[in-house]
């Protein structure tokens, strides 16, 4: 017999769930009961004032009048109808305040907001505040929240990166009074101390170059001694761990510790992260016995 009874509970209850949700129009979502009569209240004045100030002469506004009241009268009696179903004591359950947050907790240093522009290598110290993070159990000690609060800046402020990293760079120096100087966490430290350094610095420190290997005239890779005073091929590797810049390679030969001459090449804009080889034709000197690479922004 329970079964019968079982499905006519549950007839009755999808059938009021259908009309309660087909009355959403008239009170919005998430109703309240308070605010439902309040509402039925207002309107009830402002009609009562417009028919009794405004142009509508007696009797006609008398009718009027009682007809309001009516009205409001059966309003009310439908709240407290829909009050007894429990319409108004149904509420939406809100999203918890962990799942809501946008960051992960186990990762401060990630910003909330979209981040336009990837970090260069040189500041990009993830792995780094990853492996401090797992030192001290994912709990990072308050001396690394204004590092922690500027890094975030920094991801998502890639115009303004030479001033906030110069702030980064200060907001380092309290993390490095809590580290023990012999242990690892300390080798992470000193890594993220020398790549602001490095990007404040000059900017062809950004980038690393390889030492150039030459071919001669037909080809064939060749120490720079062996092709004396003679048209040859440089082939150089760059890596730009910096912001994207234009940039010319220069290769330079030396007879000991003498810059003989050098060969200027423009290279164009490496972009941030990139690796590119480049050769260039170059004219080795006779006396030549080593050469070097320099990177130079171009123009300058």
């Amino acid at each position: 017999m329970s079964s019968p009874e079982s499905s006519s509970d549950s007839t009755t209850s999808t059938a009021e769930a259908g009309f309660l949700s087909g009355i959403e129009f008239l009170t919005g979502e998430d109703p309240n009961l308070g605010s439902f009569l309040l509402t039925i209240g207002g309107v009830t004045c402002v009609f009562i004032a417009l028919f009794q100030l405004g142009p509508v002469e007696p009797p006609v506004s008398h009718l009027l009048t009682a007809g309001v009241l009516i009205i409001t009268v059966v309003s009310a009696g439908f709240a407290a109808l829909l009050d007894s179903l429990g319409y108004f004591d149904a509420t939406v359950p809100e999203q918890s305040a962990e799942t809501s947050r946008p960051t992960d907790t186990k990762r401060p240093w990630v910003p909330a907001e979209p981040v336009s522009a990837s970090l260069p290598p040189m500041l990009n110290f993830d792995q780094e505040l990853q492996a401090l993070s797992e030192q001290y159990d994912g709990d990072l000690p308050e001396q690394f929240d204004p590092f922690i609060t500027e890094y975030k800046r920094l991801k998502t402020n890639p115009s303004n990166r030479s001033t906030i990293a110069s702030d980064l760079r200060a907001d380092l120096n309290p993390i490095g009074t809590i580290l023990d100087e012999d242990s690892q966490a300390y080798n992470h430290y000193e890594r993220i101390s020398e790549g602001l350094f490095r990007y404040i610095g000059d900017t062809a420190e950004h980038f690393t170059a390889t030492d150039p290997t030459f071919y001669n005239s037909t080809d064939t890779e060749h120490a720079v001694a062996d092709i004396n005073d003679e048209l040859g091929r440089a082939e150089v590797t760059i890596d730009n761990d910096g912001e994207a810049i234009d940039i010319d390679l220069v290769v330079e030969f030396y007879d000991g510790e003498t810059l003989l001459s050098s060969r200027s090449c423009p290279v164009g804009t490496i972009a941030s992260g990139q690796k590119k080889t480049v050769d260039t034709d170059v004219f080795v000197p006779a006396a030549a016995d080593s050469a070097t690479t320099v990177i130079k922004p171009a123009g300058g």
